[in-house]
């Protein structure tokens, strides 16, 4: 059985990713660049709390603001293994049967399912990623020691690619979608998130 991608080393994750297997994709891939973006920030904070004589309420308002991308960083790891799950499902729905009419319904109606929830995850991502980067921008970056702001602002970078690129899977899933406003709404949520991420 599989391990979890949280419970890899980067190594045995890219070993996973670059093999002939499908999933995990760009959208797996996507949530691990996010959680590096987390780490990064991470260090910004441990690093300028540690510092000697900095100021302690400053210090803990960092460190409840690095919890908040922790919990982030968390659920990224859980969107990393979703994707590759959601993918895995649509593979599974297209094997499903086909013979007598009712076996071509119910295949169909799964895979609509499995596009939806396919297209739900990067959507996930993407507004995970406009809450990080609200935080790392207005919360964090102000406080930080100059020395390791430039991280920060790498991650921020790092975060707003995410978001944008996981537009890209949100698009490509409600393509398959018959539901056309279902599928024009969740692209409209996408490029709504995306947009205000680029804007902060």
């Amino acid at each position: 059985m599989q391990k979890n991608f949280e419970e890899m080393t980067l190594q045995e994750y890219n070993n996973v990713l670059g093999s002939n297997a499908p999933a995990p994709g760009g959208g797996s891939a996507l949530c691990q660049v996010g959680v590096l973006a987390c780490s990064l920030i991470e260090m910004t904070v441990n690093v300028t709390v540690s510092k000697s004589g900095f100021d302690k309420e400053n210090g803990r308002y960092l460190l409840n603001q690095l919890e908040n991308v922790l919990r982030a960083k968390r659920a990224l790891y859980r969107l990393s293994n979703d994707d590759a799950a959601a993918f895995r499902k649509i593979t599974e729905g297209f094997k499903l049967p086909k013979i007598t009419e009712e076996d071509k319904k119910t295949r169909a109606a799964e895979l609509q399912k499995a596009y939806h929830r396919a297209a739900l995850i990067p959507l996930d991502v993407i507004n995970l990623c406009r809450e990080l980067v609200r935080i790392a921008t207005v919360r964090i970056a102000p406080l930080l020691g100059r020395y390791v702001a430039s991280d920060c602002t790498i991650a921020v970078d790092l975060l707003k690619a995410v978001a944008k690129n996981s537009l890209h899977n949100v698009y490509a899933n409600t393509a398959l979608i018959k539901d056309e406003e279902l599928a024009r709404s969740l692209n409209r949520q996408g490029e709504q998130a995306v947009a205000e991420t680029e804007a902060l």
